[in-house]
């Protein structure tokens, strides 16, 4: 177990999605549905999901998957985030869920920045452990992960 993210560029709202005789959406591959996961996840850390809404279901223009780690993993290279970031750098993810989740394109284009702001010096940082390659290779898969949702998109996690 652990916790895998997928991000989503340009989500449109679809009006009439079709589903499946056990409730599952027909198009799968082509479409998101935002569930009970986001619910909760707005209730612990309002205003994350900012830009999309409850119970519904997307189209995209362009997704981008990726598998943060396990539980533990994922909470060590947090840590380490935590460790290397300054001020409100890095806030909305670091105080987040670690296994489920929504978080929306407002809150995904101050991320981006951030990842974008700090890459250089998360380089240097990377370089002062043992494991600086993996940590390095997160941090650009998370930025990535932002990059696309700030585009009018959303971060998935679960």
């Amino acid at each position: 177990m652990g916790l895998d993210i997928t991000a989503y560029r340009k989500l449109v709202k679809v009006e009439n999605p079709k589903f499946d005789a056990d409730g599952e959406l027909e198009d799968y591959e082509n479409q998101w549905q935002t569930d009970g996961s986001m619910r909760w996840s707005e209730s612990c850390w309002p205003g994350r999901a900012e830009g999309v809404e409850f119970d519904t279901v997307y189209t995209y223009d362009e997704s981008y998957g990726f598998r943060a780690g396990s539980y533990s993993g994922y909470n060590l290279w947090r840590k380490m985030l935590s460790d290397f970031a300054e001020a409100n750098a890095f806030q909305e993810l670091i105080e987040f869920s670690d296994c489920e989740g929504v978080i929306g394109p407002v809150v995904s284009a101050k991320l981006a920045n951030d990842f974008t702001d700090y890459e250089e010096r998360a380089r240097k940082y990377a370089d002062t452990f043992e494991r600086g390659e993996w940590w390095i290779e997160k941090y650009q898969e998370w930025k990535e992960a932002f990059r696309l949702a700030a585009d009018g998109g959303a971060v998935n996690f679960r």
